[in-house]
């Protein structure tokens, strides 16, 4: 017959004491402490590499957009140097189409008045040498040209008669309304030549 075997437990048996039971309390949660802290780490070791990740997969975006920038970069200057060129040229267009028009509207108000010695139109100014037998046909000219809506003043520069021919010759300039590219410019550049349409002989 099996020789029964007889346990031996030293724990106490009728309730434990309060240093037992803390002891148990102290030893479940410092294992919870040690697995919230494990996570923690293995989060943060986990959010970490991603940032790593990303980082790295900046670099990479950024070198290759700088290749990219720099390939192009020739192509770029060569565009924007074309821009302001075209810029320049609508600009420098629509006041060409302005001084015609100006130099047109005078040569016909002096049509049949008056004889055209010279006539230069620039973008803030026109200078005028004509040549009149009579006072009257320069007067009415000249109120015209007053009259003209682009033009603010006209001053009379010098005056000149032949005897012999009884012909007046006159030098006027008249000043222009004040257009903004040709302000910017002068502004820009003083000494730049301004465009001047001439009717020389005429």
């Amino acid at each position: 017959m099996a020789e029964k075997i007889q346990s031996i437990n030293l724990l106490p048996q009728q309730g434990e004491s309060f240093l037992n039971q803390f002891l148990n309390w102290a030893l479940t949660i410092g294992r919870l402490l040690v697995i919230l802290t494990e996570i923690v780490a293995l989060g943060t070791f986990l959010y970490r590499f991603s940032l790593d990740m990303q980082i790295v997969d900046l670099h990479d975006k950024i070198k290759s957009e700088s290749f990219i920038v720099a390939n192009f970069q020739s192509a770029e200057t060569t565009f924007r140097d074309l821009q302001g060129r075209l810029k320049t040229a609508k600009q420098y267009t629509a006041i060409d189409g302005t001084i015609t028009g100006i130099f047109s509207d005078l040569t016909k108000m002096g049509k049949g008045k008056i004889t055209f010695i010279d006539l230069t139109v620039a973008t803030q100014s026109v200078k005028i040498v004509l040549q009149s037998p009579s006072p009257n046909e320069l007067a009415l000219f000249t109120d015209a040209l007053k009259n003209d809506p682009s033009i603010t003043s006209v001053s009379v520069d010098k005056v000149d008669i032949n005897p012999a021919s009884a012909e007046i010759t006159v030098t006027l300039t008249a000043a222009l309304k004040p257009v903004a590219f040709a302000q910017d410019q002068q502004t820009a550049n003083p000494n730049s030549s301004t465009n001047q349409a001439i009717l020389n002989n005429q």
